[in-house]
């Protein structure tokens, strides 16, 4: 979850920079220092926790930190295992599958993007991962029970 933070941290600082108004550098500037000193912790605890971390666990971290590309044969790939005890893996330390634990990523991501963010629902979709934004609203709403625009009116009533 940490990782994708800096993700989210980042994408929002070149968002800024490639939007640029009359505080951009009064913004741009806290944001990089809070960045580069939560990625100096990270990088002082990131032994231990990888040593003591499961497999299981390093998985989906890695499914977290790649959300908007991965697949379950690149994750297979990466940890040098077969893609079917991946799935089994994961399906017996979660409950749930390669699949479910991707969407739930990604939809926690297009939500913190459209919440924090001006980007379109399009952009968003693209950004965690459809190329299709009507596939992208299909698992919004299988998700969430609600469009993405629903749920955003909703919340402001």
């Amino acid at each position: 979850m940490i990782l994708t933070t800096n993700s989210m941290v980042l994408e929002l600082m070149i968002l800024e920079y490639a939007d640029k108004k009359e505080d951009t550098q009064a913004i741009l500037k806290p944001m990089t220092l809070a960045l580069l000193m939560h990625v100096a912790r990270e990088y002082r605890n990131i032994s231990v926790k990888t040593e003591s971390q499961s497999l299981s666990d390093r998985i989906i971290r890695y499914i977290g930190e790649h959300t908007g590309q991965v697949t379950l044969g690149m994750t297979a790939a990466h940890f040098s295992y077969h893609p079917n005890y991946i799935s089994f893996l994961l399906r017996q330390k979660t409950g749930r599958t390669f699949s479910e634990i991707l969407l739930e990523q990604r939809m926690d991501r297009a939500l913190a993007l459209l919440k924090g963010t001006s980007l379109s629902v399009e952009e968003v979709s693209e950004m965690v991962g459809y190329n299709d934004t009507s596939n992208f609203y299909r698992a919004f709403r299988g998700y969430y029970h609600v469009s993405p625009r629903e749920y955003f009116k909703a919340k402001k009533d």
